[in-house]
């Protein structure tokens, strides 16, 4: 799990993943969003805020932002909440991904 992100004042966020190696038999990638409960420190997936599943290298974007049209794997309409943080999860025999996400806040 990544860690926790915080969003100040923002709506929304771009994330881009940059996939930049990939090893292993069958390797497979899901990132999700999740949001953390203020009150609690649960964490919760956000609906929808989860890129398709990455085999191979690669960029790709997910825009999180109130009023955007949302595209499953690429856009999702719901405001970015105050604290975030990055899920990954790696299948396959011995995978390997050499990763980065860049986050950038939409007022």
């Amino acid at each position: 799990n990544g860690a926790d992100q915080k969003n100040y004042n923002a709506k929304g966020v771009v994330l881009k993943l940059d996939i930049s190696a990939v090893s292993g038999t069958t390797p497979t990638l899901d990132v999700k969003v999740q949001t953390k409960d203020p009150i609690s420190g649960l964490y919760v997936d956000l609906d929808g805020a989860a890129w398709a599943q990455k085999t191979a290298t690669g960029t790709s974007n997910l825009i999180i932002y109130p009023g955007i049209a949302a595209v499953v794997g690429k856009t999702v309409n719901i405001i970015l909440s105050a604290a975030w943080r990055l899920v990954f999860t790696v299948g396959g025999t011995t995978p390997s991904f050499t990763l980065s996400v860049n986050a950038s806040y939409i007022l």
